[in-house]
Parts: C-alpha cells; sequence; structure tokens
C-alpha cells in the first residue's frame, strides 16, 4: 500500500479517470462497465474508501463549516 495518503485533487483525479472509463464516446454513461485497474489503483481506492470512512464522523460539522457565511 502506498505510505502517504493522495491529495484530495488526486483523489479526485482518481475518480474522474474511472468515471472516464465508464462513458461511451458521445459522453453518455454506460450501462454497464468492465474496469481493469491495476494494484497502485486499488491501493488508492483503499484509502479513498478509509479516509471517507473516518470523515463520516464529522460529516454533520464539516458541512455545517461549509455551509457558514464567511
Amino acid at each position: 500500500m502506498r505510505k502517504e495518503p493522495l491529495s484530495m485533487l488526486a483523489q479526485s483525479e482518481l475518480i474522474d479517470a474511472l468515471i472516464g472509463r465508464c462513458v461511451m464516446h458521445g459522453g453518455a454513461a454506460a450501462g454497464e462497465a468492465l474496469l481493469l485497474i491495476d494494484g497502485d489503483d486499488v491501493d488508492d481506492l483503499v484509502h479513498l474508501a478509509n479516509r471517507l470512512r473516518r470523515l463520516s464522523l464529522f460529516e454533520d460539522r464539516i458541512r455545517a463549516m461549509m455551509m457558514a457565511s464567511p
């Protein structure tokens, strides 16, 4: 596994890349898609899932901070 977690930007790019593999040439979402991902992508997805799981405990507070007026 990767020693340091992906940055938020890298995480979003990983998700975009996965989504990009699941759309048709015209841009419509594929009804089904088979993905071939390498071990590094799997490790990154594991890290992403773990980070989201940890952040979920604070979701209400994060949402309140993001919605607050400056």
